[in-house]
């Protein structure tokens, strides 16, 4: 019987109930009170969370508290066929 290493799991969004693929990665640093949305890193990071596309939209700071968007855009590209 075949396991999937814990770098072969599909990540999900850690919001309970939710249970969507993971999109991007949450981090924060409290001494500077930052919180910051990046792309979904190839690797877990302790202290950092995976969200879905959804709730990583979704995100709000407390007052006081910075939001840095570090996400790369994804950019659609239409056909160009005629």
């Amino acid at each position: 019987m075949a396991y999937l290493s814990r770098m072969d799991r599909p990540r999900h969004c850690v919001r309970a109930g939710c249970g969507a693929p993971a999109a991007a990665t949450l981090g924060y640093n409290y001494a500077s009170r930052l919180v910051w949305l990046d792309s979904l890193d190839e690797e877990q990071v302790p202290g950092e969370q995976d969200l879905c596309a959804l709730h990583a939209d979704r995100v709000t700071v407390p007052i006081g508290w910075a939001l840095e968007e570090r996400r790369t855009p994804i950019i659609q590209l239409r056909s160009l066929a005629v």
